[in-house]
């Protein structure tokens, strides 16, 4: 009986040791689990989705979390092409229109043939008239409404070339025409100035080829198409009636053009109101809107 009473404080002490041991086990069991849960799993989704993508414009990878903020974010432009892109839109393709500044400082009077399908000859070039007002020479008029065109239609993202940009030229009339057809011009527009005996006569009018000439009938109906258009917008430019448009096979800037053209007169330098009226610098602005309005919708029917 002594034995059995000395074991019962060692059977309580190992039974208490045994209840601590289980209850750390179970702790530590239970922790790891706890920690198992706190880990996020990946799914095949997610991972497929974070990896890399290329940017088109810079070629750098791109995050899939950055997309979003991408997506999000205002699209804005560097200041510098914010500026560039009030002047100039991009050149789009097969939309070259030739400007002709028509005449030059000093004609050339030797002669070359109108038209392939005639043996009428006449000057290469002449040097224009002369305003009865402002006595400023018609080449320099037609430069000046020439460049302002220009612009207008490199800002509209319209591709421009020219004949010329000086006076100190020396390009017949044949010779421009071959420069349209070789730098495949969408359409090549000649800007003139006209002359008259009678010092009442006024008016922009629009000119194109006639279709009688076996020449330049495959680009008569597009010519006059063209020409269409840009009078109707010198009206609604100048808020004036113009003196409309007609057909031509007297002119070798026409009969040698292999591409659509038309002449714009952009009025009478012997009408002393209408001289004045072609060398302000607002009528000049009115005028090239409504000829680049004019070519820009027959470039956008083509």
């Amino acid at each position: 009986m002594k034995v059995a009473k000395n074991r019962k404080p060692w059977m309580a002490f190992m039974s208490v040791a045994v209840w601590m041991v289980f209850v750390l086990i179970a702790a530590g069991c239970t922790s790891q689990v706890l920690d198992r849960l706190a880990i996020p799993q990946e799914s095949p989704t997610v991972k497929k989705e974070t990896s890399a993508v290329t940017s088109s414009s810079t070629m750098q990878p791109i995050a899939a979390e950055d997309r979003t903020e991408a997506a999000l974010a205002p699209k804005t432009k560097p200041t510098a092409e914010i500026e560039a892109s009030k002047t100039a839109a991009k050149p789009q393709q097969g939309r070259l229109v030739m400007l002709d500044p028509g005449h030059q400082r000093y004609g050339n009077n030797a002669l070359e043939s109108v038209g392939p399908d005639t043996r009428e000859t006449k000057p290469k070039v002449s040097s224009g008239t002369v305003g009865v007002r402002t006595k400023k020479p018609e080449h320099v008029l037609n430069l000046e409404v020439s460049l302002l065109i220009k612009d207008e239609l490199v800002r509209r993202g319209i591709e421009v070339a020219m004949t010329r940009e000086s006076h100190e030229v020396d390009i017949s009339n044949k010779q421009r025409a071959e420069m349209a057809n070789e730098a495949g011009a969408a359409l090549a527009v000649r800007i003139h100035a006209d002359g008259d005996s009678s010092p009442k006569t006024k008016g922009f009018s629009v000119l194109y080829p006639s279709a009688s000439l076996a020449a330049v009938k495959p680009i008569a109906a597009e010519s006059h198409e063209a020409a269409g258009f840009i009078l109707e917008h010198l009206k609604a430019a100048t808020e004036m009636a113009g003196r409309g448009i007609s057909a031509r096979s007297d002119l070798s800037g026409f009969n040698w053009s292999k591409v659509p053209v038309v002449l714009v007169e952009l009025g009478f330098m012997t009408n002393p109101e209408e001289d004045e009226l072609m060398s302000e610098a607002e009528y000049q602005k009115k005028l090239a809107q409504g000829i680049a309005d004019g070519i820009e919708q027959f470039l956008k029917r083509r």
